[in-house]
């Protein structure tokens, strides 16, 4: 990579970086088809581009999460013991997942990823004003064993899509545990840093001694596009979590449905 087309991805880091404090995501929505367009035009074989871009994102959404939820702790926007309840079993599917999904097509990883997100995406647009306003407040402790199931159902999409499992734990804690949107999104960006360490390991060493890796790849992670993307993200994380804050429940989960159906589309017709 050239000093300008550093500069460019730093650009596009500072994209990323804001809408994954908005949404609590990592931000691999975004990320994984950005890289997957730049290997296409770049020359980079069509057998690690789907697998370079998903290593390469997890490694970013480490510490796009990690500034996330530095500003969403601040606002006591975070219940811990759900952290760790779903971050740990997540961890350990994350890391099984991530060796199997090596050996997979990239078509069908994207496919998979389409169509989890579509799904989860058309169920939050169906909600009602009024059915999410019986949602604002925390009316009970989540029971520990479902916090686990959605941890093990996180690991998976997250080492098969690139991304750090917001985008299933928010719906799912959201829908089936009743905890606050807001909520959800501070908790998910907290246990997005855990998944997202574990999952990018896996890729790390399934992509060792690839013939067809680019300059400094670390496995299946791209270091160079990997880096300028975290630089620009950390710049605006913490200004996308400042202005979530700020934003109506309801108009702030039917901007996260649209958003992720949109990028679901895309990669679809990629």
């Amino acid at each position: 990579m050239g000093l300008f087309d550093f500069l460019i991805f730093i650009l596009f880091g500072c994209g990323v970086g804001f809408l994954a404090g908005f949404f609590g995501i990592g931000g691999g929505l975004l990320i994984v088809p950005l890289l997957i367009f730049s290997y296409h035009y770049s020359g980079i074989s069509s057998s690690v581009q789907t697998h370079l871009a998903i290593g390469t994102s997890l490694f970013i959404i480490i510490f796009t999460s990690l500034m996330s939820t530095f500003q969403q702790k601040k606002q006591r926007n975070i219940y811990w013991p759900a952290v760790f309840a779903i971050g740990l079993p997540s961890a350990l599917t994350a890391l099984g997942t991530a060796r199997l999904a090596a050996g997979l097509s990239g078509r069908y990883l994207r496919i998979v990823f389409a169509l989890i997100v579509i799904t989860t995406g058309i169920r939050m647009l169906t909600e009602s004003e009024a059915e999410s306003q019986k949602k604002l407040e925390f009316l009970s402790k989540p029971n520990t064993l479902s916090l686990i199931g959605i941890g093990l159902a996180c690991g998976v999409v997250s080492a098969l899509a690139g991304v750090g499992g917001g985008v299933i734990t928010i719906p799912m804690m959201y829908y089936f545990l009743r905890i606050p949107f807001k909520l959800t999104i501070g908790t998910s960006g907290a246990t997005v840093v855990i998944t997202a360490f574990f999952s990018m390991v896996g890729y790390i060493f399934s992509g060792r001694g690839h013939a067809d890796l680019p300059d400094w790849s670390l496995g299946f992670v791209d270091l160079q596009r990997g880096i300028a993307l975290t630089i620009g993200t950390l710049f605006l994380a913490k200004a996308g979590a400042y202005v979530s804050f700020r934003t109506h429940p309801y108009r702030l989960r039917i901007l996260f449905a649209l958003f992720i159906i949109s990028l679901s589309i895309y990669m679809l017709a990629k």
